[in-house]
Parts: C-alpha cells; structure tokens; sequence
C-alpha cells in the first residue's frame, strides 16, 4: 500500500493527526490517522492504525461492497424520498431534470419515466452512483467511512460510516440542519431517527455552483418556514429569523459577514 504525500498534520491541539491520499477503486481519496496526544505510545498506537488502513486497502472490494449495502439498508429509503420531493430546490434540478437531464446517459428513456411515474430510484443505480470520499483511521481499532456520491441521491447530506475490521459497520454520523448527529447505531430504528433528524428541508435561491446570494428559506417537512435570511457572497448577512414547527418566530440573529453579532430569543 502507498500513501502519497503522507504527513503530520499540526492544526489541533488534543490530537495527532497524520493524512495523506491512497488510491481507492481507481479513485484518489483522503485518508488519516487520528489519535489522542495523551497517548502513551503514540508511535505502537500508529503502527496498528497502519494495519488497519492496509487490510481496508487490499481487502477495498469488500469494503467498498459493504459501504453500499449499507447505505441501501439504512439510507436509501429516505434518500429516496427526498429525491423525489419536488420544490425543495426551486432554482436546482427538479428530479425530473435529474433523470431527464443530468442523468440521461445513464438512463434510458423507459427507465427514466419509470422511475419518475412511480417515485422510485433503482437500487442498482443507487449504488453505482455511491462512492467513498475519505477514510479515518481512530486509535481504538474504528474507522470512518465518508460517503459521497456528487449531489444525485445523497445530495448535500454529510455521511460517515462508522466501522471496525471485526464487526463491520456499526454506526452512522451526518449533519442535520441544526445538530450533527455523532455515531447514531445502525439498528432497525435508524431510518426512522435518520428521516426525523433531516426532515427540515431547504430552499435557495441562487443558481446552482455559485456563492449563495440572496434570500434564503429553511422549511419543515410540514410546509412550514423554519428560518429565512440573506446571503451575501455566500455568507449571512443581516436579520435571520428563526421558526418552530407550528410556524411560531423563536429568535432573531443579526450576522455581519457570516457571524453572529446579536441575537433576539422570544
């Protein structure tokens, strides 16, 4: 196995960190190392993390089967539905320009029309379109798996999926709207939790790969506003207000250049 440009990364103060890039399934991605400085042999506590990388390495097929899998049984159901859910991005893609469009060298027209009339995008497609964008090495023997797969299925959802050589895949960590939910267990209740803690979605308007710019809306899964405020070159700016479910105004913050310099709780 080769790590390219491998190195020491000096950017935290509670850990020690090394990263560089291996090929995986033909692709370069990021890979790292991280353990804790209060370690008492940081250089043994490294060498086993090396193991790990390298048996993930020769073994990537396998791996790489398993991260699919995985994101079928747990993530697909949702991921689905929110492709699927017209309007969440107004000046993006609909799905119908997703399969008709964007996707349309993959696609066939028959499969295309299918997928759209019944709501249902093909697992086989699902999978081919997942891929894994970096790997995390931890010192108690874990892993971390980032899942990507350019904004198709899993859009803009952050996926991590927590591993081990002996146990497989165990748990899942991803950004919600307002939280990051860290190593949630991957039991028969996660798609459940997994839809509860997304179920806000957004709405920009700006155009697609540039800075946001503008107004900007967050809704519920129930129709209802949940925060609305302007962008400015990509960052916050000014008075954003924030809703709960029932459509209630809970606070005002007052950005200046993407930073919070007042905020209004009611």
């Amino acid at each position: 196995m080769e790590i390219q440009d491998f190195r020491e990364s000096s950017h935290s103060s509670y850990f020690k960190e090394w990263y560089g890039k291996v090929i995986w399934k033909g692709e370069e991605i990021r890979v790292s190392l991280t353990i804790s400085k209060k370690c008492d042999n940081v250089e043994l506590e490294k060498e086993k993390m090396l193991k790990i990388l390298e048996e993930l390495y020769l073994n990537q097929d396998e791996w790489n089967k398993k991260v699919k899998n995985t994101m079928v049984k747990y993530f697909y159901d949702v991921l689905n539905d929110d492709f699927f859910d017209d309007g969440a991005f107004p000046e993006y893609p609909t799905c119908y320009d997703m399969l008709f469009e964007i996707l349309k060298n993959d696609f066939t027209k028959e499969e295309a029309e299918k997928a759209y009339k019944n709501n249902i995008f093909p697992i086989d497609k699902f999978k081919k379109y997942i891929f894994v964008e970096s790997i995390e090495i931890t010192s108690e023997g874990n892993f971390y798996f980032e899942v990507v797969d350019d904004y198709i299925v899993v859009g803009d959802n952050w996926i991590w999926l927590k591993g081990n050589i002996d146990k497989g895949f165990l748990a899942a960590s991803f950004n919600a709207l307002f939280e990051f939910v860290d190593d949630l267990e991957l039991n028969d209740k996660f798609s459940t939790i997994f839809r509860e803690k997304t179920k806000i979605h957004s709405m920009w308007l700006s155009k697609w790969g540039e800075p946001r710019e503008g107004l900007a809306k967050f809704y519920y899964s129930n129709h209802n506003l949940a925060i609305t405020g302007n962008y400015k070159a990509g960052k916050k700016e000014g008075i954003w207000k924030f809703y709960d479910e029932d459509g209630k105004l809970t606070k005002k913050v007052n950005y200046v250049n993407d930073i919070a310099e007042e905020e209004v709780v009611y």
